[in-house]
């Protein structure tokens, strides 16, 4: 059963987490979503999760923190996105011209995205790791296949999962463990939207991927990065 086998990963990942000294918070109360994000020390808000320029309801998005004891070092947000027969392209130019309040020029989306995203969408993002827990690659894994697992749990019905990632940090794929990667996915002219590069890609997986990912058994092995 997909639930139930969602719910024993997560068990996996949270025990191997709190193993590492780290626990997590989940929320979608927006007043309190505010004040945790501020705590993480985040200099900025993606627009496309900024509580202030988004009007989301409750079981549209939330947030999971990362917590080393009671103090917040992390967080990141997952929201659902019910394309409909909009195109994914078509998604990305009207809320990317909207949420920054400026007229971007999207003059690309690779074709990939565009014949797979569709249907209901999962996006994953706004991630921000404070330099008390930066560098620390296994409880990011752990922390975001946690995020991973807890969005597929919230909205079981979803097709695809995705995320922006700039090409520096491709690596991210393996640390949320999708299968498929999309680089260059976006050509902007000018204006552009903050932080989005022609260089950005796209990492997403399908459910059924996440599927065949949670019939894999993980063995709990000793790695290097005890931190």
């Amino acid at each position: 059963m997909f639930q139930m086998d969602l719910t024993e990963r997560a068990a996996l990942h949270l025990a191997r987490l709190k193993k590492l000294g780290y626990d997590v918070l989940a929320s979608d109360d927006f007043a309190e979503i505010e004040t945790l994000v501020q705590q993480t020390g985040k200099p900025f808000r993606s627009p496309m999760f900024d509580t202030r320029r988004n009007d989301f309801t409750e079981g549209r998005a939330f947030w999971l923190f990362l917590k080393k004891g009671e103090t917040i070092v992390g967080g990141l947000a997952a929201q659902q996105i019910a394309l409909g027969q909009e195109s994914f392209e078509h998604y990305i130019r009207r809320t990317t011209s909207t949420q920054y309040n400026i007229e971007a020029k999207l003059e690309y989306v690779a074709p990939p995205l565009n014949e797979r995203l569709r249907g209901t969408l999962i996006y994953i993002g706004d991630l921000h790791i404070s330099d008390a827990a930066r560098g620390k690659r296994q409880v990011l894994r752990e922390y975001s296949r946690i995020a991973v697992i807890l969005s597929a749990l919230t909205w079981p019905r979803f097709d695809w999962m995705f995320a922006h990632i700039p090409h520096e940090h491709r690596s991210l794929q393996d640390v949320y463990g999708f299968s498929s990667i999309t680089h260059s996915a976006f050509r902007w002219g000018e204006p552009r939207p903050m932080l989005r590069t022609d260089d950005m890609a796209v990492i997403y997986m399908a459910k059924i991927d996440l599927t065949h990912t949670l019939g894999i058994v993980e063995l709990d092995q000793p790695t290097k990065d005890k931190r």
